[in-house]
């Protein structure tokens, strides 16, 4: 059986997961790592490590198995703050389950 603290955990892992869904990213490692891809080689992450956010872009380049640029987006903020600037860069450059249909 659980202890408290796991339920505690889980419930928040769950929130996340929910609210990073309704952002546009995908849960990559329930409660701890998100994903939104916002074209074929830009994908954005958001991660947290010791209750602490961040979130960066990627790009990749074909056939490169290293990434060929990042950018910073949050650093070691809170997980509200780090998925709000994460979701509004996607939404600036245009991609992703963000992107504004005509």
């Amino acid at each position: 059986m659980p202890t408290v603290d796991e339920l505690i955990f889980q419930a928040q892992c769950g929130h996340r997961d929910n609210k990073a869904r309704e952002a546009g990213f995908l849960p990559l490692l329930t409660g701890e790592v998100y994903e939104c891809q916002y074209n074929r080689s830009s994908h954005v992450f958001v991660i947290g490590e010791d209750g602490k956010w961040s979130a960066w872009r990627e790009t990749w380049q074909k056939g490169e198995r290293k990434s060929i640029s990042h950018k910073g987006i949050a650093e070691y903020t809170s997980f509200e703050q780090a998925l709000q600037k994460a979701k509004r860069y996607v939404e600036f450059v245009g991609g992703g389950a963000n992107r504004k249909r005509k």
